[in-house]
């Protein structure tokens, strides 16, 4: 039968030469293909240093960011700004730990990412993805695409302090920081959300912020 079909393609090959070297093919020849070969997993001290240096690099952002988004004053009175902060937290799912208006605290969590969205969780991946590769790849090589900052591990949790201001006003100061679900001995702990996440956060918590100060002014 083999030797039938090589027959076959030589009555309508053009070259009697091609026919030929057909029919020294070997009857189980397939196209050679090669396996990818995985990255090799990095040491304990490796990850520990990659992601002690991804840590820090989140922290000075999220220090910068603080310092130019994470307070401001407002007119008014202490109490009115208290309450409007928590309705607007809860109002991003936030869930309220502790609350003291007297004292002027509140501390709330959430499972991540809120308070964003997964869409707006995506768009902190994209954007601070060559940040991350910036620092891990140069420590974990290929193994670095595989390293993953998955929201579902962690919590989020707000801190803010509400105090009075000039003029009888309201000074406001929000902090955050990322609370593990099940701590990974052995792991350096990441505390610090991503740089664009912290940003897009703060924008949202004034926004909402601005919505319950003007409600409450109408």
């Amino acid at each position: 039968m083999r030797a039938a079909r090589i027959a076959m393609l030589c009555a309508t090959a053009a070259s009697i030469a091609a026919c030929q070297q057909m029919a020294q093919w070997p009857a189980e020849a397939k196209p050679a293909t090669t396996a990818a070969a995985k990255p090799a997993p990095p040491t304990s001290a490796q990850m520990n240093e990659a992601l002690t240096r991804l840590n820090q690099a989140f922290q000075d952002a999220y220090e910068r960011i603080l310092d130019e988004r994470g307070s401001r004053s407002d007119a008014a009175p202490r109490a009115g700004a208290f309450n409007a902060l928590e309705s607007a937290l809860r109002r991003l799912g936030m869930i309220v730990e502790s609350r003291d208006p007297d004292g002027g605290t509140l501390t709330v969590a959430a499972p991540a990412p809120r308070p964003l969205t997964l869409d707006e969780w995506r768009k902190v991946v994209e954007t601070d993805g060559p940040l991350m590769a910036g620092i891990l790849c140069p420590i974990l090589g290929e193994y670095c695409r595989q390293v993953r900052f998955n929201p579902d591990d962690y919590v989020i949790v707000i801190n803010a302090t509400v105090l009075p201001g000039p003029a009888s006003g309201s000074r406001i100061s929000l902090t955050t920081r990322m609370r593990e679900i099940v701590p990974r001995p052995g792991v350096p702990r990441r505390d610090y959300p991503p740089p664009s996440g912290v940003r897009m956060a703060l924008d949202k918590i004034w926004a909402g912020y601005e919505r319950e100060r003007a409600s409450d002014k109408r």
